[in-house]
């Protein structure tokens, strides 16, 4: 804003010669922005001199605050200032100052008279060299108003400019300071100019909405604020989850809390913050001054809720990925522990310890049923009447009926006198070996960790029953237990290792391997993504690890996009080194990722093309078409007998790339058919549908069969 105050100076300057009379711009505090002009300059650059030129322009900006037009003020007797003032934004307002005005006539009475001591107003120390008819008055003030105006159009560019860097600023730092401790309503507050107050209604455990940021006026009474859904103007936004700005609330029963806290607003907004789809809390805030905001300032708002949307959005992501690092770690370290655990009670001790560790609750125990009468405990926390009642009371509850039928759930307990305690069965083969149980801090938790400590409750129940001589847990047990912890960490993997054992069984069938190998194959597509390091200790079968390892041999040489292994080299018709098992995974895998498009294959150079070529002819033999085809090509026909007719969605360019399979689904989609009326209608099951819809979903960038349906709409279907 250098230039632009040079220009100022300048046009400052050349007022002063022309008119005769001295001028300075301040702002609202009486601070110098510009070095006087005028006849006076050399007089007024003292420190003693513009110290108390300041302190007395202040006094007056202070007594005639409420003044928002040039006004002529009688600063000393017979002496007279003009201030005319610059808006420069709603918060920021600089004043030009013009004069000596004197009436000599005053002037000399007041001197006479003047009592000793008194303190005289700065300038009546030039009154010689700043001598002006007070007629002169009324031209003097017109003047500087024009003088006063371009000012204004010379500075407010600057300034809109500058509010406008701050605020882009303020947003690059919202976007990128995710874990930031700062208030975020307090930064807001600074370069919202228009905003007299700014706050934040964090969401709390009852459902209702208290300050715990705020920045304005009556700072203290409003942070101990709190509303209810629909209670005011901050509960009607929580409850519609939707910004609105108010316009003249003055007078609005709604603004009743606020008013009680001595904030008066005019005008008022309020926008909801999100946590990934639930609600963060509210932010508000509003003029005391202003009817109404501008539509700049409310897309500023809005542009900021939603930054600070992401920024919390993105902070709960990386709080869920440590968590979920830290559990799976866990896990990984648990199951392992488990696996080698060599008697019952080293087993029951890592099970407590570990759920002390990672719950942090005030106990856990492992209780083993011994027989009808007698059950062994082992328990960290709780004390030996304690546990005795707790025992007692779990034995009685957990008795199932003789035509109680399925396994047994994991379920929260809360007794009088008891911490909430999530109680996960050890059961093996429908058989009730133990309840482990863990006391938890809150029954929020339950939700949190229910899942995982049933994945590591199935773990240590397979352990439990080969320490008990029972039997020893089977390879296909395992492969299960991977499999579901696997859609507990990540569902898209999860689904992928369905669809592809939906693949691979029957094309494994159609080239006529033995049912041994069949079996292998479709075992290992459930636990494909782990890596061989890790289920080595775990599979314990040479064969299936060897599936494993060429599978993630093979997609490494396609990462390193060279061809590898005994000197093979893409289209070439030797056959591959790797096993057919695991050239039939890793080619299922890259037939789906690439949306079930046969054409992808030809990039899977490490694959033999013989393997290929009889997938091909397999998806081929899958495809299912079923059309009627007018010989006289006349629509009208078909349609006025009632045929349905598939919505042929083919052609539309504006949509990403589906499969067959998929464009056939959507089509279905566009019907208005559920997934079990495709499923009938394709002869494949709803799982695989669903599956479909999954791909669709991610290709497509949407969330549900609505905005699928209106994407193709879009794009130019039924036009």
């Amino acid at each position: 804003m250098e230039h632009p105050l040079n220009l100022v100076q300048s046009m400052l300057d050349l007022f002063a010669n022309e008119s005769g009379l001295s001028v300075i711009l301040t702002n609202d505090r009486g601070e110098w922005i510009t070095r006087p002009s005028g006849t006076i300059v050399g007089s007024l650059e003292s420190g003693p001199v513009r110290g108390q030129l300041e302190h007395r322009l202040k006094a007056i900006l202070e007594q005639y605050a409420a003044i928002r037009n040039g006004i002529v003020h009688d600063v000393s007797p017979g002496v007279r200032l003009v201030r005319a003032p610059v808006f420069l934004n709603r918060r920021e307002t600089y004043y030009v100052w013009t004069g000596c005005l004197v009436d000599e006539r005053i002037v000399n009475h007041s001197a006479m008279h003047n009592r000793q001591g008194e303190p005289k107003f700065p300038w009546t120390q030039v009154l010689a060299s700043a001598k002006q008819n007070s007629a002169d008055t009324e031209k003097a003030l017109t003047k500087t108003c024009t003088l006063a105006s371009i000012v204004e159009g010379l500075l407010k560019p600057a300034f809109a400019e500058e509010a406008l860097c701050r605020r882009m600023e303020l947003l690059r730092r919202l976007a990128s300071n995710y874990e930031a401790s700062e208030e975020w309503a307090h930064v807001l507050a600074e370069a919202a100019e228009e905003a007299d107050f700014i706050g934040f209604a964090a969401k709390t455990e009852r459902q209702r909405f208290a300050v715990v940021q705020y920045a304005g006026p009556s700072a203290d009474a409003v942070r101990r604020l709190s509303f209810s859904l629909g209670e005011g103007f901050v509960g009607q936004v929580a409850t519609s989850r939707k910004a609105v700005f108010w316009d003249q609330v003055a007078r609005d029963p709604r603004t009743f809390a606020f008013s009680q806290c001595g904030l008066y607003p005019m005008s008022l907004f309020c926008v909801p913050v999100f946590r990934d789809r639930e609600l963060e809390g509210v932010l508000f805030g509003g003029s005391v001054t202003e009817p109404t905001l501008s539509r700049g300032a409310q897309s500023f708002v809005k542009a900021y809720a939603a930054g600070w949307s992401m920024r919390v959005t993105l902070g709960a992501v990386r709080e869920d990925r440590n968590t979920n690092f830290t559990r799976l770690s866990t896990f990984v370290e648990t199951c392992g522990s488990i696996n080698n655990a060599q008697d019952v009670k080293r087993l029951s001790y890592i099970l407590v310890d570990m759920s002390l560790n990672l719950v942090e609750g005030s106990f856990s125990c492992v209780v083993l049923k011994q027989s009808e009468q007698k059950v062994q405990l082992v328990s960290r926390g709780l004390g030996q009447q304690q546990a005795e009642r707790y025992v007692k009371e779990l034995a009685a509850r957990w008795s199932p009926p003789a035509d109680r039928r399925g396994w047994p759930q994991t379920e929260l307990y809360e007794g009088s006198g008891m911490p909430p305690v999530m109680e996960c069965p050890l059961y093996y083969q429908s058989e009730l070996l133990g309840i482990w149980c863990i006391a938890l801090k809150s029954p929020d938790q339950y939700a949190l960790y229910r899942e995982y400590m049933t994945i590591v409750a199935q773990a240590g129940s397979a352990s439990l029953y080969r320490l008990w001589d029972k039997g020893r847990v089977c390879r296909g047990d395992a492969v299960q237990l991977l499999n579901r912890a696997l859609g507990y960490w990540d569902s898209y993997a999860f689904d992928m290792t369905h669809q592809a054992q939906e693949l691979a069984l029957p094309f494994a069938r159609s080239l006529k391997l033995d049912e041994t190998t069949i079996k292998q194959i479709g075992e290992a597509c459930l636990v494909y993504p782990y890596s061989p390091a890790f289920l080595s200790d775990i599979l314990r079968s040479p064969e299936q690890m060897e599936l494993i390892g060429h599978f993630h041999a093979i997609t490494r040489l396609l990462e390193d996009g060279k061809p590898g292994g005994s000197g093979q080299g893409q289209g070439q018709e030797a056959d591959s080194e790797f096993s057919a098992g695991g050239q039939i995974i890793a080619m299922i895998y890259f037939y789906l990722q690439f949306g079930g498009d046969t054409q992808s294959l030809d990039q899977l150079w490490p694959v033999s093309p013989k393997l290929r070529a009889a997938f091909r002819a397999f998806c081929d033999s899958r495809e299912v078409v079923e059309s009627e085809i007018s010989l006289t090509a006349e629509e009208e026909d078909s349609r006025a007998n009632g045929v349905p007719e598939l919505p042929d969605i083919r052609k539309l360019k504006d949509l990403p790339p589906l499969s067959s399979r998929e464009r056939e689904v959507l089509g279905h989609v566009l019907q208005g058919e559920s997934n079990r009326e495709i499923a009938e209608q394709l002869v494949i099951s709803e799982h695989t549908v669903k599956n479909h819809m999954t791909n669709i979903f991610q290709k497509l960038g949407v969330t549900d069969r609505a905005q699928a349906i209106a994407m193709v709409y879009k794009a130019g279907w039924n036009r």
